[in-house]
């Protein structure tokens, strides 16, 4: 495989790793009766909040809040996914996924997921997203994204089984 299919391959597993986050996220919010509080949180630190207005649908200014609070939650999942394909990127191109891999990779793959959160953050200006995940919630998703991208490269990189014919 070619460093352009090897690029795509770990942008896939980027998605993949990002998209286990966010519904890990998801299932927890859901458990505490809060669906989208931190993807609303994360993306409030990030972007702004929404100047105090309160999220009712029976006015104008409920309407508008809740739109701006789901344009933030979209903008934000965008820049989630992509922030996760470069470090799929990265890490397709850093290791050779066609060999068994161990522990190391996962750990660094981590490492690049959890600074990838906190250069972002960090360009937004804001810790109130560090402060509200925390230190364990950060290490765990990242330990969990560096689990999903390595497994998906290293089945990605994996020959296909050759097909025996049957007479």
């Amino acid at each position: 495989m070619g460093m352009f299919g090897r690029a795509i391959c770990g942008a896939k597993a980027g998605a993949v790793a990002a998209a286990g986050v966010a519904l890990s996220f998801f299932v927890l919010d859901l458990i505490q009766f809060q669906p989208l509080a931190t993807a609303g949180a994360l993306s409030g630190a990030a972007f702004g909040p929404t100047a105090g207005v309160e999220l009712d649908l029976t006015s104008v200014s409920g309407v508008i809040a809740g739109l701006a609070t789901a344009f933030r939650i979209a903008t934000f999942t965008v820049v989630h996914f992509l922030m996760f394909s470069l470090v799929g990127i990265s890490a397709s191109l850093i290791f050779d996924w066609r060999q068994p891999v161990g522990l190391r990779p996962v750990l660094v793959v981590a490492a690049l997921c959890a600074a990838a959160f906190s250069g972002t953050i960090a360009m937004s200006g804001s810790v109130v997203a560090l402060e509200y995940l925390g230190p364990s919630a950060l290490i765990a998703a990242s330990f969990l994204a560096g689990v999903l991208l390595c497994g998906y490269l290293r089945l990605a990189a994996m020959p296909e089984p050759e097909e025996t014919p049957t007479d």
